[in-house]
């Protein structure tokens, strides 16, 4: 009987040691986190050959490396607008890169600063977009048509001002590529997009199509600079209970990321 009650006693015990162990095993998973990229926003945030490129997409590689305990960092690239009704049902976890808007209300918190960027306009030769804006309220102009990144929120008071007087017509297209080809076929009078994003895809295309020119095209007017972020779903029927502890780790590995210059090497790949 002692025999017997001892190897039931053994076997009671390795059982629970057998179930500390896996516990212990799956307490130690990372999280697997998806963060959705823009995929037609080059050299920030990209797609080729199916694979999600760019300048925040390596930066937020980095910053992987350094939360690998805890967390799996998954990037997944969409259109713009469709990552951001994505955000917006809670249905997935974050985004990247949007600007700080508060007409985004279902975008909170965001991120530390990714990088800094600079919205400007280019326009036709013949056009003088900032005196155009600048004209009276009263004066009776045709309205110079704009086009802008669709799901992009980047007019600044003054056009803002400059739309409700219908001094200028917003007109979303699909990508940064899309505009640029309206633009040159003067479907639109004037693009607005970031700087150096706008300038990459010139570039490309230049590559693509030695033929093409962008003769008669002008950088005329910044608009504002801005930060951009990573973004985190704020809908009410969201279930991410580890938001705002990845959050906090986040920020703190990007701190890291940017003093040791990672930004300015990854840059560097992409426009030099």
């Amino acid at each position: 009987m002692m025999f017997r009650g001892s190897i039931k006693s053994f076997i009671y015990a390795f059982i629970s040691l057998c179930l500390v162990i896996s516990c212990s095993v799956r307490a130690q998973v990372p999280q697997t986190v998806t963060i959705l990229s823009d995929n037609g926003y080059p050299p920030y945030s990209y797609v080729e050959n199916g694979i999600a490129k760019g300048i925040y997409v390596d930066l937020i590689n980095e910053v992987a490396k350094l939360v690998a305990k805890d967390y799996k960092i998954k990037i997944r690239p969409l259109p713009w607008k469709r990552a951001l009704q994505e955000i917006k049902k809670g249905r997935e976890f974050a985004i990247m890169p949007p600007y700080i808007h508060g007409e985004r209300e279902y975008i909170w918190p965001y991120s530390s600063a990714l990088s800094y960027e600079r919205v400007v306009v280019f326009c036709h030769d013949s056009i003088d977009f900032k005196g155009h804006v600048l004209q009276d309220r009263n004066t009776v102009i045709s309205p110079l048509n704009v086009g802008i990144n669709a799901g992009y929120l980047i007019l600044n008071e003054q056009l803002s001002q400059a739309k409700r007087d219908k001094k200028i017509n917003i007109w979303e297209n699909r990508s940064t590529v899309s505009n640029i080809q309206k633009l040159l076929d003067k479907r639109i009078d004037c693009y607005l997009n970031d700087a150096l994003s706008t300038r990459w895809v010139f570039k490309q295309l230049k590559k693509e199509r030695a033929s093409m020119s962008f003769k008669g095209i002008k950088q005329s007017m910044e608009v504002m600079v801005q930060t951009a972020h990573i973004g985190y779903t704020n809908s009410k029927d969201h279930n991410f209970e580890y938001k705002d502890d990845f959050v906090k780790k986040f920020n703190k590995a990007l701190v890291v990321i940017k003093r040791n210059k990672a930004l300015e090497r990854i840059i560097r790949k992409y426009v030099d």
